[in-house]
């Protein structure tokens, strides 16, 4: 059985269970289920699979054997949600599922029960669908979280989907985190004490030497480049600039590099038949050969964080801390003084990953815009 659940606000939370609505007393009937279309407050997502994750960003309605029928109540419950903001009903006092006449709540549940059980019938889950699992539950967690963005209530809105690495991007009216200049980042405040952020070290590098089988600098990636590349002969910031040119470029050689470091490794993940790039995480990624090696850097730097952002949020669950968002390499942790003490463990997890810990360093400020280093 597939469940869909009725989830709005905390006031406005319910299950479509055995072609009726339940809104109470329906906790234990949750035990019945393993299989639901997205992730929902009210399940333990390590009980279940989302149907959701298996047709990304294709529409539902394409599993459905009238797709006209499935758009049409979709357009209606959508009409009806308009109808309600235009008339300034507060969706945060009502539950908008009680704006709804009953019988055409009921069709669209059975229209999408119909699609969902032809959608698990036809399309299998991949080798992808565990870091799929951890994106999804994580970015619907922090979804639920207000953030105080200029000086108002903002949400973090990612779109799991939208880019083709698996790097997180963010929806339209999302808080901007992604795209934020630096000098508007003291518009975001911490809810609790202070904002933590946790940050890997070079983390595309340290993928590109994990996956190379060779061992981990336990210093900092740019002054191990300094010297173990340039003898000691170049300054930090000059040699971080040459080590990515040289990364990111192909047609740059440099032979320094390339006696430590290869650009090959992309070959070991690649299909060149296919073009497609089958990452550590089981992503399948459609790439040209060119692009190939910054593909599986991306893509699996990105996935570490991930899961280590999920495993975090698992962490400190029922806590007043909680992940605010994440940022490419870096995850930010609104933190209350009651949670520090976790804080040693918390920086062991973001540094874990299948070939290792990587290096990260570790700030702490009242707003994002004005971090200073933290040493723990």
């Amino acid at each position: 059985m597939i469940l869909q659940t009725l989830d709005i606000k905390d006031n406005c939370t319910g299950i479509f269970h055995n072609d009726e609505f339940l809104f109470d007393d329906f906790q234990k009937l949750l035990d019945q289920y393993s299989l639901a279309w997205k992730h929902s407050p009210m399940l333990d997502d390590e009980k279940y699979k989302y149907l959701y994750l298996l047709v990304k960003e294709e529409d539902l309605s394409s599993y459905c054997h009238d797709p006209e029928l499935f758009i049409t109540y979709k357009k209606k419950l959508e009409a009806h949600q308009k109808a309600a903001i235009s008339a300034k009903v507060s969706l945060q006092d009502t539950c908008f599922f009680d704006l709804l006449p009953e019988h055409q709540l009921l069709k669209w549940f059975r229209v999408r029960a119909v699609a969902m059980d032809n959608l698990q019938k036809t399309v299998s889950f991949q080798k992808d669908y565990d870091i799929l699992h951890k994106a999804h539950v994580l970015t619907e967690t922090i979804a639920r979280q207000d953030m105080n963005f200029e000086g108002k209530a903002g949400r973090v809105l990612y779109n799991i989907f939208g880019s083709a690495t698996g790097r997180l991007t963010t929806k339209r009216g999302s808080v901007p985190v992604l795209t934020l200049k630096k000098e508007q980042r003291d518009l975001i405040r911490p809810q609790n004490d202070a904002f933590v952020e946790l940050d890997l070290n070079a983390a595309e590098v340290r993928t590109l030497i994990a996956l190379s089988g060779r061992e981990q600098p336990q210093e900092d990636i740019h002054e191990w480049v300094v010297k173990n590349v340039f003898d000691g002969e170049m300054e930090r910031s000059k040699a971080k600039i040459e080590l990515f040119a040289w990364l990111y470029n192909p047609s740059n050689s440099k032979s320094r590099f390339d006696q430590i470091f290869s650009r090959q490794i992309f070959r070991d993940f690649f299909a060149p038949e296919d073009k497609v790039l089958t990452t550590p995480f089981g992503r399948r990624l459609a790439v040209e050969e060119r692009k190939a090696q910054n593909y599986l850097l991306q893509s699996t730097t990105s996935d570490i964080v991930i899961q280590n952002a999920y495993k975090i949020m698992k962490m400190l669950k029922g806590k007043k801390s909680k992940i605010a968002f994440t940022l490419h390499d870096s995850i930010i942790i609104d933190m209350s003084k009651k949670d520090a003490i976790m804080l040693r463990d918390i920086k062991e997890q973001f540094e874990e990953t299948p070939w290792g810990p990587f290096k990260s360093t570790c700030k702490i400020g009242k707003t994002f815009g004005h971090l200073k280093d933290l040493v723990i």
